[in-house]
């Protein structure tokens, strides 16, 4: 259930937004204020999903009402209603979800609702992410071991449909993307916000080996080296993915994986 606070000083547009809130499922309007100082303390108060305010009200305007919040402070997602087009700018410029022109069509509401709900989801994951990073590094840290040494053992991921776990034992190699990296794995790729430089001194060495300026592969997964053109050598995964080993890193790779006979 989506709740509303609506605020409007003019009795007929708020019987309105009224109607419209009643007409969409899963929404629950929690108060109605006619004023831009009673928005703000059923604002504070009753913490709404969203709070649907008029731009000019006596009292306080919509504007001034959201500007007195403080940091730290319930912030609803904010649509702006208003007879004037002028304030459009200004609204967007504090982010609000929308700004409706009155009288305000229950079609465009109704879509204005959807991207608040949105943004609410998004805001959620981003929170129930956070979450979940800082219990797992709480984790992490209460499995220290004596020698003060600890290696990633997993990595969460976000996807299209929510967040993944993938075990760092999986990832068969890594490289960069820009300011990111692919995480690869049994023929998937995953996209880490991350650098190949801080992964290589996070992920265990007798596992997952620097190989390239751009590039960890996992030992485990490595079936073959060979020759890329006079000078040059690759490897091969079972995977069948196929990397260039960096001229500074060859004679580790070798040595890390007994491979003198290649040369």
């Amino acid at each position: 259930m989506i709740r509303i606070l609506l605020a409007d000083d003019e009795p007929i547009a708020l019987d309105r937004l009224e109607l419209a809130v009643a007409g969409i499922p899963d929404a629950e309007l929690v108060a109605k204020a006619r004023n831009g100082k009673e928005a703000l303390t059923f604002i504070r108060e009753l913490k709404p999903d969203i709070a649907v305010l008029d731009i000019q009200m006596p009292v306080k305007d919509g504007f001034a009402a959201i500007a007195e919040l403080k940091p730290g402070e319930h912030l609803p997602e904010i649509i702006f209603v208003t007879a004037y087009q002028e304030h459009a700018v200004r609204a967007f410029e504090v982010h609000a979800v929308d700004y409706l022109l009155k009288p305000v069509s229950f079609e465009r509401f109704r879509e204005a609702v959807r991207l608040a709900r949105a943004r609410l989801d998004a805001r959620a994951a981003e929170v129930r992410f956070a979450e979940l990073q800082q219990l797992i590094a709480s984790l992490r840290a209460s499995g220290t071991p004596e020698n003060g040494v600890t290696y990633e053992r997993e990595f969460w991921v976000r996807t299209r449909d929510g967040i993944v776990r993938i075990a760092a034992e999986n990832i068969d190699a890594i490289t960069a993307e820009g300011d990111y990296v692919l995480l690869h794995t049994g023929g998937r790729s995953h996209l880490l916000k991350d650098t190949i430089s801080s992964l290589a001194t996070r992920l265990d060495p007798a596992v997952h080996l620097r190989v390239h300026r751009s590039t960890i592969v996992n030992l485990k997964q490595v079936s073959s080296l060979h020759r890329r053109g006079p000078k040059g050598l690759s490897l091969t995964l079972a995977s069948g993915g196929d990397y260039a080993i960096g001229p500074n890193y060859v004679e580790t790779v070798i040595k890390v994986v007994n491979a003198r006979r290649w040369r």
